[in-house]
């Protein structure tokens, strides 16, 4: 009997344990999008195309830091590429890439322009990826941010960052904030 179970015996383990690995690894690799709801794909694609109808126009007044030649890109480029702006309170900003706002369409009054603190500016350029936040203003209202790297060739040369409230986003979308923070906007 000692014999026979030798012989079923693998002599060499390695093998083995590579392909255990290797499964292993690529199960756990995997960082899978949990099933949205259908309000929450279509947010994820409006999102999507604004960020790439905007991204490359913003290429080069961005790069030069032209403050108004962004803002007229914004102006020119948001009727038509930002359909959920007509009836949301949707706001974009641009930032350098230091966090600090260059402009924000549509204007307002009394806005914010140091974000270089925030954790979700500094993870965005660290990363070089989306992130998105939830936020909280003074009044209590949520808001949802996205953060998107805009690139000339290789370098982050600033930031774009879309704002809309939860509440709108819950009345339009029917999207809670815990679906919202589980978009992975990068895919």
């Amino acid at each position: 009997m000692k014999g026979s179970y030798s012989a079923l015996r693998p002599r060499h383990p390695w093998p083995w344990v590579l392909v255990a690995l290797s499964l292993t690894l690529s199960l756990g690799c995997q960082k899978a999008e949990p099933p949205l709801s259908a309000g929450a794909q279509e947010f994820k694609k409006e999102v999507k195309d604004c960020i790439k109808k905007l991204s490359t126009p913003l290429q080069e007044p961005l790069s030069r830091r032209d403050i108004p030649a962004i803002n007229e890109t914004l102006k020119k480029v948001e009727p038509e590429a930002i359909k959920l702006c007509r009836m949301c309170p949707f706001r974009i900003g641009v930032l350098d890439q230091e966090g600090n706002t260059l402009t924000v369409y549509p204007q307002k009054e009394g806005a914010v322009d140091d974000f270089s603190n925030y954790d979700l500016i500094v993870q965005t350029l660290k990363n070089r990826r989306t992130g998105q936040r939830r936020f909280f203003l003074q009044d209590g209202t949520q808001i949802y941010i996205i953060c998107v790297p805009l690139f000339k060739g290789d370098r982050v040369q600033g930031l774009l960052a879309l704002a809309v409230s939860s509440e709108e986003a819950r009345k339009r979308w029917q999207m809670s904030s815990e679906e919202f923070l589980a978009i992975d906007f990068d895919h």
